[in-house]
């Protein structure tokens, strides 16, 4: 299953359906570093191959996936994930008690140790982190939900027992992780903190041509406007609404920020650029 990743010139992990013939991949084996070809031929299934030619380094399934899972997670900015059923989830998460709720996240880390926790993945979200459970052939235990819950921390298990190498395709693999609820579950919810009373983050999702994208009011007044996904024509609408009140780009967040004084305003062209229901 090895020879069907590799690490790219951005450091980010790739499939071979998503390389470049050849050399030209530019890409490297995340185990020894050595530079990979990317064979895409008709005959043999595709595959990387070291460009010695020696064998394939040999890496876990389980923990390929967790680097796609960040990988993906990540290129988005969030992801969708269940209702908060039972009401514990509050502050700036803002999930919804009933419906999937898009979870936007400002960065993503991986494997980061947590005293004698060591998550998955961390998702950051404004003042406040999700640890992400990436479960293929091993799931949280008790012992671990004990610690969890000494330490409330939020967790979120996503089950992707069935992206197995012999049948991994990348565009569904993704699907399941950004968009798909019935294979994730929260696996812990702390009990809501008395803390003092902040700015509220107030977000809407309107979705165009088929896309998702978030506006989000700052507590400083000023307007996010992102698209969850990368779409080109899309993209082209935002940017051009968020120009035309006086937008800058933020290549940190990969969002446009509107000033406060043209907010509404780029709001309603938002809306009316939206798909009808």
């Amino acid at each position: 299953m090895s020879t069907q990743f590799a690490i790219d010139h951005k450091n980010r992990l790739i499939h071979i359906s998503e390389a470049e013939r050849g050399l030209i991949c530019n890409c490297y084996c995340m185990v020894c570093n050595e530079r990979m070809v990317a064979k895409k031929g008709q005959e043999r299934e595709h595959h990387f191959a070291h460009e010695s030619n020696k064998a394939a380094c040999i890496i876990n399934h389980e923990t390929l996936l967790h680097q796609f899972a960040k990988r993906v997670i990540q290129d988005a900015g969030g992801l969708v994930v269940p209702p908060d059923s039972n009401r514990k989830i509050t502050g700036s998460l803002q999930i919804s008690q009933n419906n999937p709720t898009w979870l936007m996240l400002d960065r993503v880390e991986e494997e980061k140790q947590l005293d004698d926790i060591r998550p998955d993945l961390i998702g950051y979200t404004l003042d406040a982190q999700v640890l992400i459970e990436v479960a293929y052939s091993s799931f949280v235990d008790d012992e671990k939900m004990a610690k969890l819950e000494a330490r409330d921390l939020l967790a979120l298990e996503i089950d992707l027992r069935a992206f197995d190498p012999e049948y991994f395709d990348v565009e569904t693999t993704k699907e399941a992780i950004l968009n798909g609820v019935d294979l994730k579950k929260w696996l812990y919810f702390p009990e809501p903190a008395v803390v003092e009373t902040k700015p509220a983050f107030t977000e809407e999702i309107v979705t165009i041509k088929g896309m998702w994208v978030s506006l989000r009011m700052l507590p400083f007044g000023d307007l996010a406007v992102k698209v969850i996904a990368y779409n080109p024509e899309v993209n082209a609408i935002v940017k051009a609404i968020a120009k035309r009140y006086y937008g800058r780009w933020r290549q940190d967040y990969k969002n446009w920020i509107v000033p406060n004084r043209w907010l509404q305003h780029a709001i309603n062209d938002l809306r009316a650029e939206a798909d009808q229901a």
